[in-house]
């Protein structure tokens, strides 16, 4: 819908005028505020604000000075034990009431995760992805875009957007509740090691890299030669400790690299000298630079004839990535992981840059932290890996992630070690959790069991009140409706840790197109219970397993209904077999040959059949049991079967151009002398994702 400028002004609180200079900056023809604004143009302003924000030097735009500014935030107590406290400082703003005009409106403050945004828009996740990638913006589900995208994807959907100004929201409007952290800038801070996080493409030697740090030997172990889970390692240096954060190799892994950079304070990034730039190095350099850490590059396999160390370096320029013997900034190390080479290097690297960042942090307090990894053992129970950012882990600890909660039984570190506590920069495994939690969350360590259960009770309230908020408009339904019409798979995940369900589920939610699509019933950790096979009957969803397996009653129920779950344990054959499913639900294709023509000289009855055209072939052969059409002046007036061809009184299979013939078309009387009449056939031919 076209609006002038005064309204796009109003909606992006720019000032017209200089809205009116942003318009002919970006190559827009509009001279006064009451000009019309297309679709098209929008997209086309919106991408120059997008493309001047991305540049190297620019001065601040009006755009980015009248986005809303968030609360700030409140004065932490020094106190080592407080009580939780929901803040006032949101994540994301509640929705307000919907408004009732024909256009559907949405509310969007500052910046905010694809996931939100598409909850927002009553849209699946997918489809927003999608239009990110069509408006050149790569975002997985749980990434972060701007302002402006936003605005612009949700136009794109057709909605209005509103703006509300965050200090302007009652308080029953303010987000997922947060624990009040008890840390006091000016607190005394310890130095702490550095988190690393290795990152790069398929194959390059991510984890062989990390295995000549740590001499050890990981990939052995490693199903495909791929990293499949989250790792993370606590090195000794001769410098002092390195945690290490080891990331999968495959393309379905983007929201993990994501998460990984996002608790990084320096990124490895491993580039074969051999093979240079790849789509993952590309992920992964886009990843470092929207954390703000510095990358190290290690260009490895250096020991191989096909190497060329240069050519990497060329191709990095092209990403702002420029070497230290080019005059950039850049430290660039060649390395073999295989016989070691240049690995004493790369741990001077990581100590020059630590040594620059001046890392530091809180030991006083309630102990925070990220959640890497969780995991179901049979034995054990639910596991969490635990990275600590902020004071001391300890045993006996009760922390809260998410809306879980437990209390800390014990805690071991990458040596497999059991230890009584550990401090920020520090990687444990820990147990004593009521469930498994996402990976990505945040934990943080309470007083005692009640203020847990306070601040997970105001969690859950949350998300009910959101859920309710949620009721079916009628364009909601419509909207839904629509989406029945794709061809969907059904499936259901169970993963054995929380971080490759979520890896899983956004790589299958990318594999679909506008004609067949992926609809996740179910993803969770653990083995596949009989709940889940259930569940399948009911959703005809089909089960998939990766690195679990079923339990007796699940097995059970599967041989009786005659039930097939799909077990894995390489994520490759995973996705590989959901397309060959996924095709295999797509329409096929005809494909249509035209074999002659006939051309009807005199029409007859006949006692076998009602009429009969008398014919003269004139280009090509007429053939039994083929399509035929009549065309009548170079109109298809009839599309049908060929029901008998002879030649004189004998039947026969097909009559050669220049031959003359009697057709009979099937349930077809309206021919007469002049029409042509096509003879052709039709191909199915299959297609695929």
């Amino acid at each position: 819908m076209d609006i002038s400028v005064k309204k796009l002004s109003e909606i992006l609180k720019i000032d017209p005028e200089v809205l009116l200079g942003k318009m002919i900056d970006a190559g827009l023809s509009h001279k006064s505020i009451n000009d019309l604004v297309s679709t098209e143009d929008k997209q086309k302003l919106l991408s120059y604000i997008r493309s001047s924000k991305d540049a190297p030097t620019k001065p601040t735009s009006a755009v980015e000075v009248a986005l809303p500014v968030p609360s700030p935030q409140p004065q932490p107590k020094k106190e080592s034990k407080p009580s939780p406290k929901v803040t006032n400082k949101p994540k994301v703003a509640r929705e307000p009431a919907e408004d009732t005009k024909a256009k559907k409106t949405v509310n969007i403050n500052g910046s905010i995760r694809v996931n939100d945004l598409s909850r927002k828009l009553s849209r699946r996740g997918n489809e927003v992805v999608k239009k990110l990638m069509e408006l050149g913006e790569m975002a997985s589900l749980n990434d972060e875009i701007d302002q402006e995208t936003a605005v612009l994807v949700a136009e794109e959907f057709g909605f209005q957007v509103k703006f509300e100004e965050e200090q302007k929201l009652s308080e029953e409007q303010l987000s997922y509740p947060q624990v009040e952290l008890s840390f006091s800038d000016q607190e005394t801070q310890t130095k702490r090691h550095p988190v690393v996080t290795v990152m790069g493409h398929v194959d390059h030697g991510k984890t062989s890299l990390l295995d000549a740090i740590k001499s050890t030997n990981v990939v052995d172990g490693e199903s495909g030669g791929i990293t499949q889970h989250i790792a993370a390692y606590e090195v000794k240096t001769k410098t002092g400790k390195v945690t290490f954060i080891d990331t999968p190799g495959h393309e379905a892994f983007t929201a993990m690299r994501a998460r990984g950079a996002n608790t990084t304070d320096i990124v490895i990034l491993v580039v074969a000298a051999n093979d240079s730039v790849k789509p993952q190095t590309i992920e992964a350099i886009t990843h470092a630079k929207a954390a703000e850490v510095p990358i190290i590059v290690a260009i490895n396999k250096v020991d191989l004839d096909a190497a060329d160390v240069e050519k990497v370096k060329g191709d990095l320029a092209k990403y702002e990535l420029v070497p230290e013997d080019w005059g950039g900034k850049q430290q660039m190390i060649p390395v073999s992981a295989l016989t070691k080479k240049g690995i004493d290097d790369i741990l001077d690297a990581i100590e020059l840059e630590s040594e620059m960042l001046e890392l530091k942090a809180p030991t006083k307090g309630n102990a925070t932290g990220v959640v890497l990894e969780s995991q179901l053992d049979r034995f054990k129970g639910p596991l969490g890996t635990f990275l600590v950012q902020k004071g001391i882990l300890k045993v006996g600890d009760t922390v809260v992630a998410g809306e879980k909660k437990g209390r800390i039984k014990s805690l071991i570190n990458s040596l497999g070690e059991q230890v009584k506590e550990a401090g920020p920069s520090t990687p444990v495994e820990v147990l004593g959790l009521e469930d498994c939690v996402s990976a990505g969350e945040v934990f943080n360590v309470m007083s005692n069991e009640k203020d847990a259960r306070v601040i997970i009770d105001a969690r859950l309230s949350y998300l009910k009140d959101i859920n309710d908020k949620n009721v079916m408009t009628s364009q909601t339904a419509f909207d839904l409706l629509d989406q029945e019409k794709i061809n969907k798979l059904r499936i259901i995940v169970k993963s054995d840790v929380a971080g490759t369900s979520e890896a899983i589920n956004n790589s299958l939610l990318k594999i679909g197109n506008e004609e067949v699509d992926v609809d996740i019933v179910s993803s969770g950790v653990g083995g596949i219970t009989e709940s889940d096979v259930n569940l399948a009957i009911t959703t005809g969803a089909r089960i998939i397993g990766f690195n679990v397996r079923s339990d007796n009653k699940a097995k059970k129920v599967l041989e009786e209904k005659g039930i097939e779950a799909s077990y894995y344990s390489v994520i490759y054959d995973l996705i590989e077999d959901i397309k060959r499913l996924l095709s295999g639900l797509l329409n096929p294709i005809y494909s249509e040959k035209i074999l002659g023509t006939a051309e009807v000289k005199e029409v007859f009855k006949s006692p076998d059949f009602d009429l009969v055209a008398g014919c003269l072939v004139i280009e090509g052969l007429v053939r039994r049991e083929k399509h035929v059409r009549v065309l009548r002046d170079n109109v298809v007036i009839h599309e049908g079967e060929l029901d008998s061809l002879r030649r004189f009184k004998d039947d026969v299979k097909e009559v050669q151009n220049g031959t003359e013939c009697g057709i009979g078309i099937k349930n077809y009387l309206d021919i007469k002398p002049g029409d042509m009449i096509e003879n052709f056939e039709q191909k199915e031919e299959k297609r695929s994702l």
